[in-house]
């Protein structure tokens, strides 16, 4: 019997999304955190987690976050250099 719990969760920014990295150098983990109206996200690594995977993971949510503000930038250029065009929704 497997012991393990998946999950999916999603959150959806509002008007006054906040972001922010909560960096302790050495001490521990950083904490990256999202901060909207009426939630909060935050994402980190357990300290169970090897070094060798928290930097690896790191590093690929760096790549997704990456394109994900690549694929925003093409999603929302005609509105922001034209705006008379018709709205996206």
């Amino acid at each position: 019997m497997s012991s393990s719990i998946g999950a999916s969760i999603s959150f959806h920014v509002t008007d006054k999304p906040f972001v922010i990295c909560h960096n302790y150098g050495t001490e521990r983990t950083p904490i990256l955190a999202v901060h909207d109206e009426h939630a909060t996200f935050t994402l980190y690594a357990r300290d169970s987690l090897p070094l060798a995977e928290q930097l690896k993971f790191a590093q690929d949510l760096l790549a997704a976050a990456t394109a994900y503000a690549a694929a925003v930038e093409t999603y929302t250029s005609a509105e922001l250099t034209c705006p008379s065009a018709p709205a996206k929704r």
